[in-house]
């Protein structure tokens, strides 16, 4: 069917859609290990396809290091703070591949794809979190800690009459967030704490919610499981209207 969106869910915050003039990607982390943090054979199993663009809402481990090997793969842009820049740059990605946003941006991006770059926080950390100023040595990265949060992002886009809002952590910036509207919005909803949902239900405005990053995330898509995030967050919004997409599968976002 002409105009139709399709989403793949990777697990965490990890995305591809699918649409009538291209696909794109965001946070696409599969590696799943603290430790070994990127798994080259992880990335060949399940990142099958090329994006035309990468979105990236935040630097931390669960979300960035598998970027270089899918960047050298596609050869797509990264679309990115300025700390995750300056960590993908460290890795050896090219600079023609690294696009570092601003708040309040407007991207006018291949697929005729418009994209509003919204300043977000990361849950759990207050004001604007710890990244990198300048570039830090590809050797830090190779332990956990060297991946820091950086600048957080949410990405409001338009593509064929749709409007998709994606939030990677279960927080927000209300005073950049209040009066958004939107059709879809996934959210990351990973162990959120007391006032999330009354924040949430008083500031965006979306047909329906479709959780992130509510699965034990630590374990790798083969054992893939949810948490009870999504239940709990039912519990305190009865009338919430969401919609939860399977793993690993293609499902066609309903108009």
């Amino acid at each position: 069917m002409a105009n139709t969106v399709s989403v793949k869910w990777y697990g965490t915050n990890a995305l591809e859609f699918r649409h009538s003039r291209g696909s794109f990607m965001i946070d696409p982390y599969v590696s799943r290990n603290r430790e070994k943090l990127h798994i080259p054979s992880e990335v060949e199993k399940y990142i099958t396809t090329e994006p035309d663009f990468v979105l990236m809402t935040h630097a931390h481990w669960d979300h960035l290091p598998d970027m270089p090997m899918i960047l050298a793969k596609c050869k797509a842009v990264l679309y990115a703070s300025k700390t995750a820049c300056l960590m993908m740059k460290a890795l050896g990605v090219p600079a023609e591949q690294l696009y570092e946003v601003s708040y309040g941006e407007v991207l006018e991006l291949p697929g005729n794809v418009k994209v509003t770059v919204i300043e977000s926080r990361h849950m759990g950390i207050e004001g604007v979190p710890e990244g990198y100023d300048t570039m830090p040595s590809a050797e830090s990265l190779e332990k956990v800690d060297g991946w820091r949060c950086g600048e957080t992002l949410a990405f409001l886009i338009e593509v064929d009459g749709q409007k998709i809002l994606n939030i990677g952590t279960a927080n927000m910036l209300e005073e950049t967030m209040n009066g958004v509207e939107c059709d879809h919005l996934f959210c990351g909803i990973s162990r959120w704490k007391d006032g999330f949902p009354e924040m949430l239900m008083r500031n965006i405005k979306f047909r329906q919610l479709i959780p992130t990053h509510h699965d034990e995330f630590k374990l790798p898509l083969d054992q893939f499981y949810l948490r009870n995030d999504l239940q709990r967050l039912a519990e305190v919004i009865p009338d919430l209207k969401s919609f939860e997409v399977p793993v690993l599968e293609w499902t066609e976002l309903p108009q």
